[in-house]
């Protein structure tokens, strides 16, 4: 045997980017007995160790391992060939098989009579992780060395040593792929150091966000870019972070080092946005319980993030998923993520059914799982569907997806979310997050367009459209092109409209993307329809040819288009036709404004044939689906006036009408659509009045008191004021003397002095819940009547009358249970629990707090009846937690769990009832 002096030789890295963060970490364990540094390939754990010991000067001996070290006799001959070289002396003899035991003996002498200090390094040391015999050499030298020796163990894999009673000791430091990775002041600096090109702030950006610090592909972006042009460097950014090298590595450094079924499940669970073990096992039958584990030892670029759960490197999905989706029909895709929906909701984690039936095209479904997450959960709570998905739905390439949640997603939930998203926003401008700034502009801009708020929307389309421009995010322009020339063509600016879908069409066909192409054409066919010209109906034509039965979503759109196209060239025959297709495709989604979109071109197309009953109907059916949407419920009300003038209605209905259409386009904004029928208009026409509009008032009263008007929060500070409203809130709408709230309020004033305190309490009151009140008698919230003082329940957002409305037990169906959930998530504690020394409450929150633990129970009871153990278990939970003294409620839990053979749950509430029951 030759003793090859390259594996004991310390590998020269430079020139190299000092990691100065680390080697200050590297500084104060310099004496640790043990340092493992340990990630996946490329995080550069050679060049830092082999950089810090030349950096440091310190002695070190290093072994680069292979196959053949599995063997103990070559791994001795070299590493006391290392030894050697380090203290001078001349290269011994190989190791003999039959000699080992006696030559590790020496060994170990020799390492634990070392006297200076020595860093001891073993590189590659997953090559050993499988030889026991190797691995208790390794031990039994790290623990008979002197406390001058430093091991230094690199690799891929942590390789199995007793590693507790060196942290006891406090004689370890651990480096992995976390520490290991760049953070975005090193990348700064590695690109400025590199001698590359400055970067502009978003080119930075982008790097930082794609590659999450990893140094290869750091140093493999460098490569790439070194020497060119900003013109250059944006046709690169367009194909980032697919660059063949980055991909290259990824493939040929991990992906074909594995096993054929790690392979396999790499790629499969490569659409999978969080890795869950138990979905995996039921998604990957039959799979290897700890998988994840397994593969996050292996360091796979599986990690866990902030929340403990696993994850992949997003650079490393990314090369996963294109390669998956190379290798396997779209079909089977779609398949998957079907399953993946299905096992999603039997783990009931709804928001991750809902986005796998959306990205394998199963919309019916999703809109039914939507119809339960909106049932179950609270608005802001969809902000994680909103942040955290759409990134997902365009990261397939599709417009279908993220343009359907803004459709199945009811606007009441939408609008809520817009303070939370204007805060993220806020948030992300400061830390100069420009592609997070630019996808929450976007996320808002679309909900300001379904509520009618178009220029709101147009400018934040258009600030977002700039940054995605600039950060080359060609598919996150190319839908806020194909949106804005919708947007653009609602406010009668046609020319701009054209030039966006235009614009959006070359991107789609440059990019080969087909999904953008084809709404593209939709989009640009709408524009040419009021245009009046006639390839309008050729574009469709395309769209439709292209599109086939693939995505149902844009059936709507294009179905819409053809009923609007032969509506304009008065052909009522087809316009009726494809108005019906796009009516039934409508209702097999189930989704409001679907419905009234497809209703109001089915309208147009009656009105066209002069069907003026058919046309009404169909017209009253948009009008009530699109009562929310306020742009899409002006035309339709422009619509139903024109169908009044072509019928020749009687004057009073025509000026009603007239009145409700010039009202939603001045209070909104859309002179253009008034203007269309003011030279119809007769001129005895009624003077317009702006109407009265009550601002929203919001008040939370189970749990902490809070309220809020038009979304700022309100603080009363009279504290009779405050009390009056509490009196009024507890007393559920009725009408109260005045004589009853003078003694209620002011028990030891004289009657003119608690009616003159009664006037000021109540004057405050209402000017601190609406700023701009004139005048008392005007209040939209507090009323009075003849003396008697009530508060307008049915103006106010009080979350008290929606638990009792939906507290109401009526029976056992789908829809009561519905009810009852939303009824449990709003009840957040007492009722005004921190007024617990208020007499008027008491009575009133005991009521509340009865209802409470009657929904509780009824949720237990059905969910136990349905076989779902763990979710009755849930609400049983909960019940005596908050009624910890009532026998019953045990027993029936108790039983439950009994009939369900879970003895050990069962005897630990026994248990519970025992000590409650004492005390």
């Amino acid at each position: 045997m030759f003793i090859r002096e390259s594996k004991i030789t310390i590998p020269d890295c430079s020139p190299c980017l000092p990691r100065t963060r680390l080697y200050s970490f590297l500084d104060e364990h310099r004496h640790a007995k043990l340092i493992t540094v340990i990630s996946e390939p490329g995080y550069g754990k050679t060049t830092l160790i082999s950089g810090y010991v030349r950096e440091r000067n310190i002695p070190a001996v290093w072994y680069r391992l292979n196959e053949s070290d599995r063997y103990p006799h070559i791994l001795l001959t070299h590493l006391k060939a290392a030894l050697c070289l380090n203290s001078g002396h001349h290269l011994t003899q190989p190791v003999m098989p039959e000699s080992v035991r006696e030559e590790l003996e020496e060994v170990s002498l020799m390492l634990s009579n070392w006297t200076s200090e020595l860093y001891l390094v073993f590189d590659d040391i997953q090559m050993i992780q499988s030889v026991r015999e190797i691995l208790d050499i390794l031990n039994l030298l790290i623990r008979e060395s002197s406390s001058r020796v430093t091991f230094v163990l690199i690799g891929q894999q942590l390789p199995s040593l007793p590693y507790a009673s060196h942290k006891v000791q406090r004689q370890y430091a651990e480096i992995t792929n976390r520490e290991l990775a760049f953070s975005r002041e090193e990348v700064e600096a590695f690109f400025r150091d590199a001698g590359a090109d400055p970067l502009e702030s978003f080119e930075l950006e982008l790097i930082v966000h794609k590659t999450e610090g990893w140094p290869a592909s750091l140093q493999l972006v460098r490569d790439a870019i070194q020497g060119r042009t900003r013109e250059e460097r944006e046709r690169i950014w367009k194909q980032f972070p697919a660059l063949p090298h980055i991909y290259d590595y990824l493939a040929s450094e991990v992906l074909d080092r594995q096993q054929p079924e790690i392979r396999r499940i790499l790629l499969m669970t490569s659409i999978l946005k969080e890795l869950d073990s138990a979905i995996i096992r039921q998604y990957l039958e039959p799979a290897d319980p700890d998988v994840l584990e397994s593969l996050s030892e292996r360091f796979l670029f599986v990690r866990k993030n902030a929340r403990g759960e696993f994850e992949f490197h997003r650079l490393f999905r990314s090369f996963l998923f294109e390669l998956y989706r190379k290798e396997t029909d779209r079909h089977e895709m779609e398949r998957n993520h079907r399953q993946l929906s299905a096992i999603y909701e039997r783990h009931y984690k709804y928001f991750h059914a809902f986005a796998h039936a959306m990205l394998g095209g199963d919309y019916s479904n999703a809109v039914r799982l939507m119809r339960t997450l909106e049932t179950r959960y609270q608005p802001l709570q969809f902000i994680d569907l909103i942040e955290n998905w759409l990134e997902e739905f365009f990261a397939r390439q599709s417009l279908a997806s993220p343009i359907f949640v803004y459709r199945s997603v009811p606007l009441s939930i939408l609008q809520k979310l817009i303070p939370h998203l204007e805060n993220s926003l806020a948030l992300l401008e400061n830390q100069q997050h420009a592609m997070g700034v630019a996808s929450v502009k976007q996320q808002v801009a679309g909900i300001y367009m379904l509520l009618g708020e178009l220029e709101k929307a147009r400018h934040l389309f258009e600030e977002s459209l700039q940054m995605f421009e600039r950060l080359q995010d060609w598919h996150m322009v190319m839908l806020n092109l194909n949106i804005m020339s919708e947007l653009l063509l609602n406010l009668n600016q046609t020319a701009q409209a054209k030039a966006c879908a235009q614009r959006c069409l070359f991107l789609a066909e440059s990019e080969g993307a087909e999904h953008f192409r084809l709404y593209a054409l939709s989009g640009l066919a709408d524009i040419l329809i009021e245009e009046g010209a006639p390839e309008a109906g050729e574009y469709l034509d395309k769209a439709l040819e292209g599109n086939g039965i693939e995505d149902n979503t844009l059936n709507l759109y294009i179905y819409c288009g053809k009923s609007k196209y032969y509506s304009v060239r008065n052909e009522p025959g087809a316009a009726i036709e494809w108005g019906l297709k796009a009516v039934r495709n409508a209702d097999e989604f189930g989704i409001g404004y679907d419905t009234g979109l497809a209703s109001h071109h089915l309208g147009m197309a009656y009105m066209c044939a002069g069907q003026w009953d058919a046309a009404e109907e169909a017209l009253n059916r948009a009008y009530l689906n699109l009562q929310s949407f306020a742009f899409n419920l002006t035309q339709v009300v422009a619509s139903q006036y024109e169908l009044l003038l072509n019928r020749g209605a009687d004057e009073a209905e025509r000026q009603a009408k007239w009145m409700e259409l010039t009202r939603l386009c001045r209070e909104y904004g859309y002179p253009w659509i008034e203007n269309r029928f003011k030279a119809r208009q007769p001129d005895s026409a009624v003077e317009w009045v702006e109407p009265v509009i009550a601002p929203s008032l919001k008040i939370e009263t189970l749990g902490k008191l809070q309220i809020a008007f038009d979304h700022r929060p309100v603080q009363i500070k009279r504290r009779a004021s405050l009390r009056l409203l509490l009196y009024l809130i507890v007393n559920n709408g009725r009408r109260i003397p005045q004589e009853v709230l003078m003694e209620e309020l002011f028990p030891d004033q004289s009657p003119e002095s608690a009616q003159n305190q009664l006037y000021v309490a109540l004057s405050v009151l209402r000017s601190t819940l609406e700023p701009s009140l004139q005048s008392g008698r005007h209040s939209s919230y507090i009323g009075n009547s003849e003396g008697l003082y009530s508060l307008h329940h049915g103006r106010i957002d009080l979350d008290l009358n929606t638990f009792l409305n939906m507290s109401g037990i009526s029976g056992q169906s789908h829809r009561d249970m519905e009810r009852l959930i939303r009824a449990e998530q709003l009840y957040r504690g007492d009722l005004l629990e921190e007024y617990r020394y208020e007499p008027f409450i008491e009575p009133e929150r005991e009521r509340i707090r009865i209802k409470y633990l009657q929904v509780l129970s009824e949720l237990a009871g059905h969910y136990a009846e349905q076989g779902d153990c763990y979710r009755s278990m849930e609400y049983y939970e909960k019940l005596i937690s908050k009624d910890p003294y009532n026998e019953a409620n045990y027993r029936a839990y108790i039983a439950m769990l009994e009939q369900y053979r879970l003895p050990s749950h069962a005897a630990s509430v026994a248990e519970r009832m025992r000590r409650a029951l004492a005390e």
